[in-house]
């Protein structure tokens, strides 16, 4: 009589323990430019060193063989690459034009539905809560198209990881934005690298090369009768950092001051309790008290990100003479 087995064959522990780990030298060598893009992101010190010097033979091993081809044609097909993935970014700013002396054009531009205002809206993280709600208040009223970007761990500090002038040199010619909303400093309060050394934060060399980096990209997106709102960072709640803030701040305001372009958003105080500290919980357009911030005491909630869209899409409408929305 023949008996059927109802054991399924088996394979040795052996062959499973290599495939796993050929799967994870694979996953390795497809993600490597990441890996290594997120080891450069890093703060200058001895931890970053080290996690570039581990992550680039691996980069360098994986291009060699041609696999982070397939990781970089996904990311291109998703928007999130250069076109050609073995180009890198470039880590130097571009020439910017002198600043030339324009007439503000807001009162002459009669914005409609049949042609709306373009809107451009870049910057770190601190965008990612505020930038969506921005872009659905002024796309509701059907006189703008708003284009957000940030991108984490970015700025204006380390042009090596991403070079904002040159983002923002391509959406100019591209999109041709006639506003620009910028939302910088979340990342900014490191140490910066002049001249190949780096400088740490707070000094007179960094608050020199800071804000001459300020001043570059809003002279930059001046041409064209282009409008700039700035805005600052909002209180924190870490008081070392909140001092770091206040510097950066004022580097805004002071350079938003000198151009009629630029627009400058204080952010600092709608954001602050009633006694001027820090605060979670504030009120929102309807009185409730609801969440604002995120628990690293940083970055905006939905509501919080609802409230700065309000607050900045009022004065851009303002400016414009919208009266809906």
């Amino acid at each position: 009589m023949n008996h059927r087995s109802d054991q399924h064959p088996t394979m040795p522990a052996g062959t499973a323990l290599a495939i796993v780990l050929l799967a994870l030298l694979l996953g390795l060598f497809f993600n490597a430019a990441d890996i290594l893009r997120t080891a450069e992101r890093q703060e200058a010190g001895w931890e970053r060193s080290l996690a570039v010097g581990l992550a680039q033979p691996i980069a360098d091993a994986a291009g060699w063989l041609r696999l982070d081809r397939p990781r970089a044609s996904l990311d291109v097909a998703l928007g999130r690459a250069p076109t050609d993935p073995t180009v890198a970014p470039p880590t130097t700013q571009p020439a910017v034009a002198a600043p030339t002396t324009t007439t503000t054009v807001t009162q002459e531009r009669v914005v409609s539905a049949a042609e709306p205002l373009r809107v451009y809206v870049g910057g770190d993280s601190m965008v990612g809560q505020f930038g969506p709600m921005l872009e659905n208040l002024a796309e509701g009223t059907d006189l703008a198209e708003v284009e957000v970007r940030y991108e984490f761990v970015s700025g204006l500090t380390r042009p090596d990881f991403l070079d904002w002038n040159v983002v923002l040199a391509e959406v100019a010619t591209t999109s041709d934005p006639e506003t620009l909303v910028l939302f910088f400093g979340g990342n900014d309060a490191q140490d910066i690298r002049i001249e190949g050394r780096w400088e740490p934060f707070g000094t007179d060399a960094w608050l020199a090369e800071y804000r001459a980096r300020v001043a570059a990209v809003m002279d930059a997106m001046e041409p064209g009768g282009r409008q700039v709102w700035w805005i600052g960072m909002p209180i924190v709640s870490s008081e070392s950092f909140r001092q770091k803030l206040l510097l950066l701040n004022e580097i805004y305001r002071s350079e938003a001051e000198s151009r009629p372009h630029v627009h400058y958003i204080d952010t600092w105080v709608p954001f602050s309790g009633p006694d001027g500290g820090y605060a979670e919980f504030l009120p929102n357009a309807d009185g409730d008290v609801v969440d604002m911030r995120l628990n690293d005491g940083v970055h905006l909630t939905t509501a919080g990100g609802i409230k700065l869209a309000r607050l900045v899409w009022a004065d851009i409408a303002g400016e414009y003479g919208i009266t809906s929305g």
